[in-house]
């Protein structure tokens, strides 16, 4: 009698263990998405890497010629973040040939923002609108910020102050991100590219009078490591996509990715053709491959990255916002 008491009770505990795991499940407490996020609308944040540039919606990277009118086509190789909208089957304004009423993507990004014009982009947003949990928050900032620290005070000497300052620049994005979590709305964050694999950190090496690129990789990679310490990071709420580690991998092994040997320090755009006018027709022949065409570059010009990144790093975006259980 005892014993059958017992298996009474464990049957018990049982069902009752299964019935509240039924309920946490359809609470969204489970360990699996049970309902798919798709945003309402997706914000775009940063400097121009994010940017199209109207009437024609030009980025700063490589544009796209359409074949029908020998023209800049903004629907061809197109940016990280128009990839990702895509997805979700929106396009920006300032990209819409179909003229779609709705378009669904709009994009707050200024020319050359550091970290503080991002800032200053969320606060003028807020001062008429509001983030909500319907929202997709994208949010890529950080080179002009290196830039920046680097032009002030780049020198031969103790640069720690450099690394702190690139350190601080990092926790004030992700602080910036943890905001706009608090309102509801879900943030992808972008790192930033290593400023030493770039043309311009190339460049600034060939100076000779100290390691230039190791003092660029230091204030880069503290600014990301910062960034990502401080941002919340439990995959419900933040989304991290990283150009910094498909840069390191694409200049390891550029044939991998398709890109000339030489990726790491060549750019695609004829200095006739600065970003953003710069398209498929006014590219540099690669000395080694021959070719002048776009997806043999990694970078744009000294700073920006090409289309074939632009793409793969909106790839990932897409991939990581779908799997991510927001």
């Amino acid at each position: 009698m005892l014993f059958k008491e017992h298996l009474g009770r464990i049957a018990a505990r049982a069902v009752a263990g299964l019935l509240a795991a039924i309920a946490l499940a359809s609470c969204g407490g489970g360990t699996y998405q049970v309902t798919a996020f798709v945003p309402a609308r997706i914000l775009t944040f940063g400097d121009e890497s994010n940017m199209l540039v109207p009437p024609q919606g030009l980025k700063f990277s490589i544009n796209g010629i359409s074949t029908l009118t020998d023209l800049p086509d903004c629907t061809l190789l197109p940016l990280w973040n128009q990839v990702l909208a895509s997805a979700y089957g929106m396009v920006y304004a300032e990209c819409n040939p179909e003229a779609v009423s709705t378009p669904g993507a709009i994009n707050f990004s200024t020319l050359n923002a550091t970290v503080d014009d991002v800032a200053n982009q969320v606060n003028a947003f807020l001062a008429g609108d509001t983030f909500n949990g319907n929202d997709l928050v994208t949010v890529w900032v950080g080179t002009h910020d290196i830039l920046q620290l680097y032009a002030e005070g780049g020198t031969g000497g103790d640069n720690s102050d450099l690394i702190t300052q690139s350190r601080a620049r990092g926790e004030q994005l992700a602080n910036i991100v943890n905001q706009i979590v608090g309102y509801g709305a879900r943030v992808l964050v972008l790192t930033m590219p290593d400023l030493s694999q770039s043309p311009f950190g190339e460049t600034e090496q060939e100076r000779g009078d100290f390691d230039r690129k190791q003092l660029l990789s230091d204030m880069s990679a503290n600014f990301n490591r910062a960034m990502r310490s401080t941002v919340i990071n439990d995959g419900s709420k933040v989304g991290l996509v990283l150009p910094d580690d498909y840069v390191n991998s694409a200049v390891r092994s550029p044939s991998s990715f398709g890109y000339a040997a030489d990726a790491e320090t060549q750019v695609a755009c004829l200095p006739t053709a600065p970003l953003p006018t710069c398209t498929e027709d006014t590219l540099i022949i690669d000395p080694i491959s021959s070719s002048s065409a776009a997806s043999q570059f990694l970078w744009a010009d000294p700073t920006h990255l090409g289309s074939v990144a632009q793409s793969a790093i909106g790839t990932q975006a897409s991939s990581r916002a779908h799997s991510n259980p927001f």
